[in-house]
Order: C-alpha cells, then sequence, then structure tokens
C-alpha cells in the first residue's frame, strides 16, 4: 500500500485539536464534543499519517488467528472498537487521535465528506458550542471479513 493513495491531511495540523474535546458521553462511554461552535460544512477533522493506523484485511486475519494473552485480547477489542473499515482500501483504519471517540447517532450531525477525499470528517450542520460530535455508523462501509465481530458495531447498522 503507497502513501500516495491514502488521502491524508499533509499539514502539520489537524483541525480536531482546534475544535474538539474528549469528555463523558450520554450515548456511550466518552465522546468527542465541540470546544466551539463548527460550521456547517466545516471539516473538523482531517487525519495525518500519525493519526491513523492502517490495519489491512491480512494483518488482521494473521492477528485474528494468533495465540493471545489478556494484553493482546484487550488490544483486538480495542481495534475492533475504535476503528472503522475503508473500503478504498479495504482495510481497517484505527483512529489513534480523540476522533475515536465519535458516538452513532441517527441524528448524526457529522459525516465523510461529499467534495473532499476520505480521511476526514465534516459538519453536516452548526455544531454548537458543548455538542456531542455524532455520526451515523449505519452510513459507513459494512466489511465482509469482520462478521464475525457485529457485537462490536451498532447492531441496527448491520
Amino acid at each position: 500500500m503507497e502513501q500516495e493513495q491514502i488521502p491524508y491531511n499533509l499539514t502539520s495540523k489537524n483541525p480536531i485539536d482546534i475544535y474538539c474535546e474528549v469528555k463523558k458521553s450520554n450515548i456511550h462511554g466518552l465522546g468527542l464534543f465541540a470546544k466551539q461552535l463548527i460550521p456547517k460544512n466545516t471539516i473538523w477533522w482531517h487525519a495525518r499519517p500519525q493519526d491513523v493506523l492502517i490495519i489491512s484485511k491480512i494483518q488482521f486475519l494473521t492477528l485474528e488467528k494468533s495465540s493471545k494473552s489478556n494484553i493482546l485480547e484487550n488490544f483486538f477489542q480495542g481495534l475492533l472498537t475504535y476503528s472503522y473499515y475503508e473500503r478504498d482500501l479495504d482495510a481497517l483504519v484505527f483512529c489513534l487521535d480523540d476522533s475515536r471517540y465519535v458516538n452513532h447517532s441517527f441524528d448524526d450531525n457529522s459525516g465523510a465528506s461529499e467534495d473532499e477525499n476520505g480521511f476526514c470528517s465534516v459538519a453536516l450542520r452548526d455544531i454548537q458550542k458543548g455538542e456531542e460530535i455524532t455520526e451515523n455508523y449505519c452510513k459507513y462501509t459494512k466489511c465482509s471479513w469482520l462478521e464475525d465481530y457485529k457485537q462490536y458495531f451498532d447492531p441496527s447498522c448491520w
């Protein structure tokens, strides 16, 4: 997999640092919240190479079949909980930055940009200061090689 194929943010700043903070969520565990007004169509997250870990299907299947200690089992669960599937790469994207705390909602206020390449999220409407940032996980592409792990994903989306 060549880096040129991945639509990374090649600037020194990820806008998530400006717009977002992690707090306790009423939806689930921790959530990502707006530190300030995020106007509609604003790119609030655009991953740099250091912000994500790309795990190919072959790597995932190797890890899945390997013997796991408690620590590796916890890592595997964390990987499944905080990753999303990227169809164009046929890989899992594990978010190393705080974007991994975006929770699911059918009334989402954030999502993939139609105008930009992947690896970024935009405000679908104005997101008010203090509001939790959510995405509709049902809009994400399902991954056939993850079907055995549906319990880690919103069941209404499968």
